[in-house]
């Protein structure tokens, strides 16, 4: 007797409930990048107002936090427009509104273009394909049932 494989053996992980709304998860992503953002200014300007902070912060860890919370973002959402509308107003906000930012870091704008950009690149070429694609017939499907609210008209 053959037996047949089994299809679909692994069970399925279980999602939290952030994880299936992709604009709740690029707020939680955002503020985890100003923070970040906010944290390295605040030490290298005011707790250790050293030259080697300024270049170590804003030069190495900077670029990297930006470029591996854009990652994690486009590996798991895919590109998506979200992710940049968030942050690119909060910096730019920044560099307007507090002059030291403008006087530490000149070209924190293009590191950030630059990180964001690179980040939701690569993110995006070891996203999962077939998961995206899942998310976005699903949403889709969602989508078209909430327009047709539909009424049987032999059950009145």
């Amino acid at each position: 007797m053959l037996k047949k494989p089994l299809k679909n053996t692994k069970p399925a992980a279980k999602q939290h409930p952030i994880e299936k709304r992709p604009g709740l998860w690029s707020v939680l992503f955002v503020l985890i990048w100003a923070g970040i953002f906010n944290l390295l200014y605040l030490l290298a300007d005011y707790i250790i107002p050293y030259g080697l902070t300024v270049l170590l912060g804003f030069m190495v860890v900077y670029p990297v936090c930006t470029f591996v919370i854009c990652f994690k973002f486009a590996k798991h959402n895919g590109i998506t427009p979200v992710m940049p509308f968030g942050i690119i107003p909060i910096i730019v906000m920044e560099y307007i509104l507090i002059p030291s930012v403008r006087a530490i870091v000149p070209n924190v704008l293009v590191i950030t273009g630059f990180c964001l950009l690179f980040g939701s690149g690569m993110g995006n070429i070891f996203a999962d394909s077939r998961q995206l694609e899942i998310r976005r017939k699903q949403k889709k499907a969602k989508k078209l049932h909430e327009d047709k609210k539909y009424k049987k008209i032999l059950d009145d």
